[in-house]
């Protein structure tokens, strides 16, 4: 049996901790009310909160838009076969049959356009405007300038930094080429360099080698000699 005053200790202790309790059930409640009156916002705040995720949102959709790849098509060319194009644009022949809706791989026409997912393939082309590739090429390249090292011109030379197009040649531009493989004004993606154009020819420039017109002399002996690079030909461009 307990002694009275072990019960009326056990008593007490029972009090005290069921009152405490109580007070903490309190002190949270007015604590959670205490909040909710503070972060109570009036519609005019709900609607500018609203409206800033919306131009969020926006943005965020445009910006996708702006980065996604531009679409491009490939133009048919006789003696075409899907795994010589897939090879080309380093994409599987499962690939193009799909994006294509093919089901007879051997019914590929001359002049078919063939869409190629730009994402993949790593292809950007100019201006972020889709484009129709009318040949793939691997490419040799190499780099020249307008002087005499590479041209046999001096600055005072009447044609000096002229084109055989007869265009001024520009860096970031002006590609010589070999017209019998890619004519005189034509529009090429280089891979790893980018957009040029067709606009001068030159004596050691024979099937698919390259040269990229250089301002800087050193510049263009350090670029040195490129194998084996990626170049597409787009359509309607010479």
């Amino acid at each position: 049996m307990f002694s009275p005053s072990i019960f009326r200790l056990a008593l007490c202790l029972i009090l005290i901790v069921t009152l405490g309790a109580a007070a903490e059930r309190s002190a949270y409640a007015y604590h959670t009310s205490s909040d909710l009156a503070e972060t109570t916002m009036t519609s005019q705040e709900w609607d500018a909160i609203l409206q800033r995720d919306t131009e969020t949102e926006a943005q965020t959709e445009s910006h996708v838009m702006k980065t996604m790849p531009s679409p491009v098509s490939y133009k048919v060319r006789s003696g075409d076969t899907l795994y010589r194009i897939s090879r080309s644009f380093g994409i599987p022949v499962d690939t193009l049959l799909a994006v294509n809706g093919i089901n007879d791989p051997g019914s590929l026409q001359a002049g078919q356009q063939l869409q190629i997912p730009s994402e993949q393939a790593g292809i950007e082309l100019p201006g972020g405007q889709g484009g129709i590739i009318r040949q793939v090429l691997t490419s040799t390249l190499t780099a020249y300038t307008a002087g005499i090292e590479s041209t046999g011109k001096k600055p005072s030379h009447p044609d000096y930094g002229i084109t055989y197009s007869g265009s001024k040649a520009e860096e970031g531009r002006t590609i010589a080429v070999d017209p019998s493989v890619i004519p005189m004004g034509s529009t090429v993606f280089i891979d790893g360099i980018g957009v040029r154009k067709a606009e001068d020819i030159g004596s050691a420039i024979r099937g698919t080698r390259i040269d990229l017109f250089m301002d800087d002399v050193k510049q263009a002996r350090d670029f040195g000699l490129k194998k084996d690079v990626k170049v597409y030909v787009l359509e309607g461009t010479a």
